[in-house]
């Protein structure tokens, strides 16, 4: 059973889950998820030998992918993603941008439907300060490695086009989208 207590295994599974097709060796992770290198190789060996995580050498380097094969694998990714995946760091990076109202996802990864080079789509609702959500946002982007494509709109304006029935807004309120209670 893996315990998420660990910063280092939260944030290798937040990664991987998020980007499910990569295969990165030691210091790729190491500067990408801001870990100490060796507290990491050892988080590493550990999570492969419970099966999570699998290696892979090419030439001289030894990569290392998520086990897709797991048998826990969708249990695992639903945990993660629930507690302490993506929504929870949007929950966390942006608590502290005052007068944000609403934070919305949409797209590919409210339908579940994330590939390689998807990117994720908000809507940020309020009167906060763009500079503060996009220093906050820029933050989040490296850690998990995707672009965070944002439509800053306020409260005003998002109440006038759902009264509107604005295409683009109501069109994403009526698919699946995931509301960040902040």
């Amino acid at each position: 059973m893996i315990s998420l207590k660990s910063e280092i295994t939260r944030k290798l599974l937040n990664y991987f889950f998020l980007n499910p097709k990569e295969s990165l060796y030691i210091n790729e992770l190491s500067r990408n998820l801001a870990l100490d290198k060796r507290n990491l190789v050892k988080k590493i060996k550990e999570l492969e030998r419970e099966g999570i995580l699998k290696s892979q050498v090419r030439g001289n380097l030894k990569l290392y992918p998520i086990n897709r094969d797991y048998p826990l694998y969708n249990e695992y990714r639903r945990i993660v993603i629930k507690t302490i995946g993506f929504e929870e760091g949007i929950r966390n990076a942006l608590k502290d941008v005052k007068a944000i109202r609403e934070v919305y996802i949409y797209g590919s990864y409210a339908k579940n439907k994330m590939d390689t080079h998807s990117d994720i789509d908000l809507i940020v609702v309020g009167g906060h300060s763009i500079i503060s959500l996009q220093k906050k946002l820029n933050k989040l982007q490296k850690e998990i490695n995707r672009e965070i494509n944002v439509v800053d709109i306020g409260e005003k304006e998002f109440k006038r086009k759902i009264k509107n029935k604005d295409p683009f807004i109501t069109g994403i309120l009526k698919n699946k989208h995931i509301r960040i209670n902040l």
